[in-house]
C-alpha cells in the first residue's frame, strides 16, 4: 500500500498518481468502489491497481480524477480536511439540493463540480 501520511491537500499535486488517488479517496471517506462509481463505472479491482501502481488509467478516469483533486484542492481552501468528509454527504443548494456524493456520479458530474468549485478563487 502506498504511503499517504506526507501528502496534503497543499502538495497532492507533487505526489505520484497512485498516491493521488488513495489520499482523495481517504479524504473523501470512499471505499474503493465508491470512488469507481465517482469515477463513472471503473471497477474496485481496476482503483486498487491504480493504488498499487500496477496499472495506468484511462485518460478519461484520469482527468477524472484529475477533478477531483481540484474539488479537494478547492474544498481545502474552505475548509479542514474532516469536514470535507460531512460535506460531502450534506445536501447542497448550490447543486440543486442534492448531496455532492450523488452529484458527482452522474455523468459529467466530477467535472462540473470541480469548475464549480474552482471558481472560488483557485
Amino acid at each position: 500500500m502506498p504511503d499517504i501520511k506526507n501528502i496534503t491537500i497543499e502538495n497532492i499535486a507533487d505526489a505520484p498518481f497512485k498516491d493521488q488517488v488513495l489520499f482523495l479517496r481517504k479524504l473523501f471517506g470512499l471505499s474503493q468502489q465508491e470512488l469507481g462509481q465517482f469515477l463513472c463505472g471503473v471497477s474496485e479491482r481496476t482503483i486498487s491497481r491504480w493504488e498499487h501502481g500496477e496499472e495506468d488509467p484511462h485518460p478519461r478516469s484520469k482527468q477524472a480524477v484529475n477533478a477531483l483533486r481540484t474539488t479537494a484542492e478547492a474544498l481545502g481552501d474552505l475548509f479542514e480536511p474532516d469536514v470535507i468528509k460531512v460535506w460531502v454527504d450534506r445536501t447542497n443548494p448550490a447543486l440543486g439540493g442534492e448531496r455532492p456524493r450523488d452529484y458527482v456520479k452522474k455523468p459529467g458530474g466530477i467535472f462540473r463540480m470541480a469548475q464549480l468549485l474552482g471558481t472560488l478563487g483557485r
